[in-house]
């Protein structure tokens, strides 16, 4: 990760120089301590002549053989979020270089976690597996110095580093090859978070039906990298007795479809299938990192979804936990199965309040939203409120979606209990449907479907081809806001 130096208005030798200009407002009066006053009169004339518009984000890159600068337009008045982005527009063109020095204008001191956040998450990539690339092929960037016009309290950039710090974390294990990260292999790298304070259980797999995983036990069976779950915990009010949020995430590390096979379109990216569970280990990491003043807890199942001999199958009837059975109907409709089992754990055996899940699960969904925002699907006014809200302030939007006794008609069986996948289209919402059947007594409850919000095809700021790490920031957003 990159370091970030805070100075006033000092210079590092060698270091390319950032300047944020702003269209109505003079900032070349601002930076003679920068870069002297004599070459910002030079810098603002070389822009004029070139037609330089102040458009955000436009930047022109100037190099006079002694000196090498970056001038980035912006708005003196921007968003968290907007600044984020353009600190990741200006790190991807620094990839060569070994320093920077950003100038930070007074109405940006405040907001320099929100610069070193954005070229953080700009300058990650999953590299381990190239062997042929040359070190000049990788990221070169190792300080940035942040130079504000007023003082920048070092102490702010901790969070910042922190929450990047998780963001990877959740991304390393979403673009991690199948064949590496098993369920097992991704259960014991959640354990080793046990360094920071967190208390990890990991469930085997002959323990899952006993602790009431029975579904996750299902629908991993049949591979030879068997089921596990695991349950991670926070005690930031050690006092208290009971969790401020309860996090479920689905892990299904690839998922083949099973009985109901997926076409090789459909296999792509499969691997990416537990990014909901990838989300809410990061978020646990963070808020360890962060030492949260809360109590919360993540709960994933883990399991690959194959075929083969043993493999569950429809019109089996499956017997849960909480007593409910279960018709399956399609067996490529799996990452539910594990969310009921957690969403029930999270409810009966801890007691949640609130309860959250993330889960790439419905293609319905993906293909509504097609990976804009999320979909939200939550009955409960003051969660839904809270986490749109988190949604937009951390760019991470979401979409409240539909929720109603007609969905939940549609999953009737004529056999079992309930039915895994209602009838009739509305995917998304039959989906939610099933799972509000896990959720015990009146904890408040939300379902974020990320399907299609968990990979970018085509990179943009902040987001590299791969996975996005999408729900971190969302989900943290919206735990500094309880309390």
């Amino acid at each position: 990760m990159v370091e970030f130096v805070c100075k006033q208005l000092s210079a590092a030798k060698n270091a390319v120089k950032v300047v944020p200009v702003f269209k109505d407002k003079d900032v070349w009066g601002r930076i003679g301590d920068f870069v002297k006053a004599k070459e910002a009169t030079r810098l603002k004339n070389v822009l004029e002549k070139r037609a330089f518009k102040y458009n955000a984000g436009e930047v022109m890159a100037l190099d006079d053989g002694e000196q090498k600068y970056v001038l980035a337009a912006a708005k003196p008045k921007m968003s968290a979020f907007e600044i984020q982005q353009w600190a990741a527009k200006i790190a991807r063109g620094l990839r060569r270089e070994k320093e920077a020095e950003l100038f930070v204008p007074a109405e940006w001191c405040d907001k320099a976690a929100d610069l070193a956040l954005g070229v953080e998450l700009e300058l990650y990539s999953f590299d381990k597996y190239f062997t042929t690339k040359k070190d000049e092929d990788f990221n070169q960037l190792e300080t940035v110095y942040l130079c504000g016009e007023k003082n920048i309290e070092a102490g702010a950039l901790a969070e910042a580093k922190a929450l990047a710090n998780g963001i990877r974390y959740a991304r390393d294990l979403a673009n991690e090859a199948p064949n590496y990260l098993t369920p097992e292999v991704m259960a014991q790298d959640i354990k080793r978070l046990e360094y920071l304070g967190l208390e990890v259980e990991v469930i085997p797999t002959e323990k899952l039906k006993e602790k009431g995983f029975a579904l996750t036990y299902e629908v991993g069976k049949e591979s030879v990298n068997q089921p596990y779950a695991v349950i991670v915990k926070w005690l930031g009010k050690p006092k208290q007795k009971d969790f401020d949020a309860v996090l479920v995430g689905k892990g299904v590390t690839f998922d083949a479809g099973g009985v109901n096979l997926k076409t090789a379109k459909g296999l792509e990216d499969m691997k990416m299938d537990m990014s909901g569970a990838a989300a809410v280990m990061a978020v646990m990491k963070v808020a360890a990192l962060r030492k949260m003043k809360l109590n919360l807890a993540a709960i994933a199942g883990l399991a690959e979804n194959m075929i083969g001999g043993k493999a569950y199958k429809p019109q089996d009837v499956l017997t849960t936990a909480s007593g409910l059975t279960v018709e399956v109907a399609n067996s490529d409709a799996e990452g539910r199965m594990l969310l009921a089992d957690c969403l029930w754990y999270a409810t009966d055996k801890l007691k949640a309040k609130t309860v959250i899940d993330v889960a790439t699960l419905t293609g319905a969904v993906a293909n509504v939203l097609a990976g804009v925002f999320g979909g939200l699907f939550c009955e409960n006014e003051a969660l839904s409120e809270a986490l749109l809200k988190a949604g937009k302030n951390s760019g991470e939007k979401l979409w409240q979606m539909p929720m109603a006794p007609e969905y939940e008609e549609k999953i009737k069986s004529d056999i079992a209990d309930v039915k895994h996948i209602g009838s009739g289209g509305a995917g998304g919402s039959t989906a939610a449907a099933f799972l509000k059947r896990f959720v015990k007594g009146k904890a408040a409850w939300a379902h974020l479907d990320i399907a299609g919000c968990e990979v970018m095809a085509k990179p943009k700021p902040m987001y590299p081809k791969g996975a996005s790490g999408f729900g971190v920031k969302l989900l943290y957003e919206y735990l500094k806001g309880l309390k």
